[in-house]
């Protein structure tokens, strides 16, 4: 039993390496009032695995609002969460995605100067653009305390 317990670990722990980036893309639009019945119709982001398709989309939005974070495309990803807000009506946009590890997000000027840039990362590790970047980590941890207690209790 403790053999097949320390083997699932093992197993689980080299899945969770062996797959595909994931990141949480999307656009959220955050209104100052924060009492807007358009909430309900928009599409929040949502977990994604990183490919060319879903960096090929971000890469192309980001050329809308920073034209100088151009980048060739490759097979290396990385997530990022853009915070913008406009500087008439201060209205804030969440931009989350996939991007090519040679891109840099941060970097680089807005296409028009009525934006300003709030909050910027970039990451290369699954779902660290979300809220819940943790969540993985602590199954990772429980999993491997349960392991080692089953292991002493025989």
């Amino acid at each position: 039993m403790k053999l097949f317990l320390v083997s699932a670990f093992f197993f689980l722990a080299s899945f969770q390496a062996v797959r595909a980036l994931r990141c949480m893309q999307g656009i959220e639009i955050v209104l100052p009032s924060d009492a807007s019945t358009d909430k309900d119709k928009e599409k929040m982001p949502e977990y994604t695995e990183c490919g060319i398709g879903s960096a090929g989309i971000s890469a192309a939005s980001l050329l809308a609002l920073k034209p100088n974070t151009a980048a060739f495309p490759s097979t290396d990803y990385k997530c990022y969460h853009l915070r913008i807000e406009e500087s008439d009506s201060k209205k804030a946009t969440i931009v989350k995605g996939c991007i090519y590890k040679a891109q840099n997000v941060c970097d680089g000027k807005f296409k028009a100067d009525s934006i300003r840039e709030v909050f910027c990362s970039q990451c290369d590790q699954d779902e660290c653009n979300s809220a819940l970047r943790f969540a993985s980590n602590w199954k990772m941890l429980s999993l491997t305390l349960f392991t080692i207690v089953c292991f002493f209790m025989k």
